[in-house]
């Protein structure tokens, strides 16, 4: 898996495939999926990415980062914002301080229109050292007033 892991750094999918297809082959754990999903998605093979998140979810439910994945697939590529919403929920459960995960949810909350929970999570974030969350909660309370007047 080592093989296909650093093909992932280097950004090679196409060799990555090959690696973690063995890797899986030889010895399927959650880590070979979750990269396996991510080398499908930088393929654009969304489906099957969330096929291997799933699988790495199944094999370690307390794994924040598929749900992570399986959140940001169904919301960027999938278009889905309940099931982008509830897996990254679930993430959020897992690693509560985390805050890329929070920002991220915190988006997602905002595109559709439930602001409160949106500003809520953009101050956590911001409050758990992400810089870029504050422009987000600024854009967010104004608005939140805007709808207010």
């Amino acid at each position: 898996m080592s093989l296909g892991t650093s093909a992932l750094t280097q950004g090679n999918a196409q060799q990555a495939q090959t690696h973690l297809e063995h890797a899986l082959q030889l010895h399927p754990t959650s880590d070979a999926h979750y990269n396996m999903g991510i080398c499908q998605y930088m393929l654009k093979n969304i489906d099957r990415a969330i096929e291997h998140w799933k699988k790495s979810v199944q094999m370690d439910p307390k794994g924040a980062d598929a749900y992570v994945s399986l959140g940001n697939a169904y919301f960027l590529s999938k278009k889905e914002s309940g099931k982008a919403i509830d897996y990254m929920q679930k993430a959020i459960e897992l690693a509560p301080n985390d805050p890329e995960i929070q920002f991220n949810l915190a988006c997602m909350h905002e595109s559709q229109g439930s602001l409160d929970q949106a500003i809520e999570l953009y101050t956590q974030a911001a409050s758990n050292g992400l810089d870029r969350a504050q422009p987000y909660l600024r854009n967010a309370m104004a608005k939140r007033i805007k709808q207010q007047i």
